[in-house]
């Protein structure tokens, strides 16, 4: 009862210094719990970039590259090019997206028999192209097509209505009308979504029209991240139907994705390596690996809060840590007369070397309690002043995103192909974890004990008779 009634006294009559003391602790602890939240932040943030490409719900996604393409010149070729002719005429395509290939439709069924896999569903990510083929009279000089021949497109998604919860759709809200039943599956139903739908004045009951065939719109949908929605979502039948990919008229029993989810967060490493030994040829994509996979503003700051931000936090903690140390030993120093008379009434050195060890813990847990208070603030702050960070994902994170390349009088360009990659706007958050927070306790109470460490060594080398000589 002693002891701590001494100690209370001295935290009482000391209490400005033991905040001053607290302090340094504090503003490292501070700066940690910023560092790490935004860490967090980041992490999140890849996980937003996942699921607004494959949906809330999806922990991995399996693709494949798709084949080369045929060389120019040959009769391969000739199929896909498009010749002006006597008469201008309208082409309606549905397909793939460049940088993807297909994959078997029993794919996902072999997927979802894997240990550690709670479900898996094939998918179709595809473009609708719709241009106008010009006649030879509307050629401009050159042979320069008119500005009606430049192709609009829109992205479809074939929706495996018996796994509605797996895949891009699965992150859709209905806005108005309804959503797919089981019933719709062989059906030209679509669900539009909400930008797309103002954009081209569609609404429920209306009709969209995907490679020549009229779906009616029976529901209106939003989707919560931004970038990663399709514009039409149908079901994945129709669209296996219509749609066609080098040499293959239609994809039937074909998907160009297979969404899965894992049982638990802890089997995704695991059920990535099970993927990758049943699909050797496929890209398997998780959030930690599409962070590998990911440009753009994200991108640069994962890196910096993995490289700087860490070395930050541990030079700052050293620092807090040191300035800390000083202090207690100064603080030591000005209270020699008192662990003098103490030691020359009898207290031995590790009692008094107790008692410091003991006001450095509680003065600790008081720069933890000011640590945790400037953390939140510094989380607070990155919330409200982090702009939006871009990412930009080729369509198969596996493989580079395919070029176009144009001639003309000042050279030959490249640029990538259009629908070859998503860019998702993603906003960063800082979240304080109870784990962060018991890791800032932790940090802060042995910061105190080194504190408390350095002050007792200094105080257990002092002798009764200095004591006597400075009390005189």
């Amino acid at each position: 009862m002693f002891f701590l009634t001494f100690l209370r006294h001295e935290l009482v009559r000391r209490m400005r210094q033991a905040i001053v003391i607290s302090l340094g602790p504090a503003v490292g602890i501070g700066l940690v719990i910023s560092v790490v939240a935004a860490s967090g932040g980041v992490q999140r943030a890849q996980e937003k970039v996942l699921h607004a490409l494959y949906g809330i719900g999806t922990d991995v996604t399996v693709t494949v590259a798709p084949p080369k393409p045929p060389k120019l010149g040959t009769p391969d070729a000739a199929k896909y090019a498009f010749t002006p002719g006597a008469v201008s005429r309208s082409q309606d395509l549905l397909g793939l997206p460049p940088g993807l290939g297909v994959l078997d439709a029993s794919s996902a069924a072999q997927v979802a028999r894997l240990d550690g896999v709670e479900s898996a569903a094939g998918g179709l990510t595809l473009m609708n192209t719709k241009l106008v083929v010009p006649s030879l009279k509307e050629l401009g000089p050159d042979g320069k097509p008119p500005a009606s021949a430049i192709p609009t497109t829109s992205t479809v998604d074939g929706v495996d209505l018996g796994h509605t919860g797996l895949g891009p759709y699965a992150s859709a809200a209905i806005g108005s009308g309804r959503t797919f039943a089981a019933s719709d599956a062989a059906s030209d139903v679509a669900v539009v979504d909400a930008g797309y739908a103002a954009a081209e004045h569609i609404g429920v009951g209306s009709a969209v029209v995907i490679s020549k065939k009229r779906f009616t719109v029976i529901g209106i949908c939003r989707q919560p991240q931004g970038g990663g929605a399709a514009d039409v979502y149908v079901p994945l039948a129709r669209a296996q139907a219509l749609a066609a990919f080098q040499g293959l008229p239609n994809l039937n029993g074909h998907v160009d994705a297979v969404y899965v989810k894992a049982s638990d967060a802890s089997s995704i490493g695991t059920v990535r390596k099970e993927i990758a030994a049943l699909l050797p040829a496929a890209t398997v994509t998780s959030s930690a690996s599409l962070a590998d996979a990911v440009s753009g503003s994200l991108s640069s700051a994962a890196r910096l809060a993995k490289e700087l931000g860490r070395w930050l936090a541990i030079a700052s903690l050293a620092a807090a840590f040191a300035v800390a140390s000083l202090l207690t030993v100064a603080a030591v120093t000005r209270r020699v007369r008192e662990f003098g008379t103490l030691k020359a009434m009898g207290w031995r050195s590790r009692r008094i070397v107790a008692q410091l060890m003991a006001e450095a813990v509680v003065t600790g847990f008081i720069g933890a309690a000011l640590g945790v208070g400037i953390g939140f603030a510094g989380a607070a702050l990155v919330r409200a002043l982090a702009p939006d960070l871009s990412a930009t994902v080729a369509t198969n994170p596996g493989s580079t995103p395919p070029q176009n390349v144009s001639i003309n009088e000042t050279g030959m360009h490249r640029q990538i192909a259009p629908g070859s990659t998503h860019t998702i706007a993603v906003h960063l958050t800082a979240p304080v974890t109870l784990t962060t927070i018991a890791l800032a306790v932790a940090l802060a109470v042995a910061g105190g004990l080194i504190a408390g460490s350095f002050g007792g060594w200094r105080a257990a080398r002092l002798r009764p008779a200095q004591a006597l000589q400075r009390t005189g």
